[in-house]
């Protein structure tokens, strides 16, 4: 058998959640399916990380001159000459021309909800990428309940069409970033993850100059961790005019090692996402052994139970609140810390390839 997949996320030098998806998720499925060959597409060279993977693997790098249509024009063109057995797109749109058994992820709809975040033209594709894996796709595979039901009620889609696979962690990274020891100089609150309105970065800057205005927040900082998006020069607006420019700390995109230090080392990690498909923050900052609080929206009360703290983003004197117990009350905090630690265990790599090569070899 083989299996076909596009493996251009995860040759991206920046990743971020999608492109860790399908870095991680390429790996394990690997590993654990020696028998069965897999043939990745990547439109530049693979890095290293993605080469010599078993000899269970064929490399197809599938030239093209322009910056556009790589996967209608070139991609399809190469499923027409030499298909696959199985197609699998971890992310974004299937090609026109597919193999007979298709497969995709849709990771969330969130552009269905909050269109203002992007350009039209993404939404059209991302619309058009959906209906297409609606219309041709054997089975659907999302990451979360919660992203299920919103293709469900976008879409139309019988709910027995979609697969529910939660996402793994990085666990080598994280084992490796506990061995280090290293002190803040100050205590600071941290958020990692894109920086744009539906992740409410604004509600997230109000909040924090609430808890600086506390007895016991005043020396706080706040760090943010991810690439700025539409909404962004709202916040940083909000953030010169409050005066905070000296507390709030832009750090942009950041290795995985150094986002597990931060991780780590913060006093608190707040995410008070509108809307979360699946939401790798909340988790890798339990992994890490730190207090979590969270919006109880989207994904995340899903995702992270009753081990974080779940607010009202809207209400910021609840959500200072939380915060102070997360960061002051010794009790709450050491409870958050160890069931954190001990919900996260069932989030892995392994059990997301499990369930994904179940549905593509069945």
């Amino acid at each position: 058998m083989v299996i076909g997949i596009d493996a251009t996320r995860a040759n991206k030098p920046h990743k971020t959640g999608v492109e860790w998806y399908c870095f991680f998720l390429i790996q394990e499925m690997i590993k654990q399916a020696p028998d069965v060959t897999f043939r990745l597409y990547f439109n530049t060279p693979p890095e290293s990380t993605l080469q010599n993977l078993g000899s269970n693997v064929q490399y197809r790098q599938l030239r093209w001159p322009w910056r556009y249509l790589w996967t209608q024009a070139r991609l399809s063109l190469e499923i027409l000459i030499n298909p696959p057995d199985v197609l699998f797109i971890p992310a974004s749109i299937i090609p026109i021309i597919s193999a007979r058994r298709t497969f995709t992820t849709i990771h969330d709809v969130a552009y269905e909800v909050y269109k203002h975040d992007l350009s039209q033209k993404s939404r059209i594709y991302l619309r058009l990428a959906s209906y297409w894996a609606k219309w041709f796709c054997r089975k659907i595979i999302t990451v979360s309940e919660f992203s299920k039901q919103e293709i469900i009620k976008y879409y139309q889609v019988a709910s027995e069409k979609i697969i529910v696979a939660h996402l793994g962690l990085n666990w080598p990274a994280i084992h490796q970033a506990t061995k280090i020891s290293s002190t803040p100089d100050q205590p600071y609150l941290l958020y990692v993850g894109r920086l744009e309105s539906k992740k409410n970065i604004v509600r997230l800057i109000e909040t924090f100059e609430a808890v600086r205005a506390t007895s016991w927040g005043h020396n706080f900082n706040l760090y943010l961790i991810g690439t700025p998006s539409r909404g962004w020069s709202e916040a940083k607006k909000m953030i010169k005019e409050k005066n905070l420019t000296t507390v709030v700390r832009q750090k942009g995109w950041v290795t995985e090692e150094e986002k597990f230090n931060y991780l780590k080392n913060a006093r608190v990690y707040v995410q008070l996402a509108k809307y979360e498909g699946f939401g790798f923050g909340p988790l890798e900052a339990m992994a890490m052994g730190t207090p979590t609080v969270v919006n109880n929206a989207g994904s995340l009360p899903e995702v992270c139970g009753s081990q974080a703290i779940l607010v009202d983003a809207e209400n910021i004197s609840t959500t200072v609140e939380a915060i102070r117990q997360a960061t002051q009350d010794e009790a709450i905090r050491q409870k958050l810390i160890t069931d954190g630690l001990l919900w996260v265990q069932q989030y892995t790599w392994q059990k997301t390839a499990e369930k994904t090569l179940a549905v593509l070899t069945s």
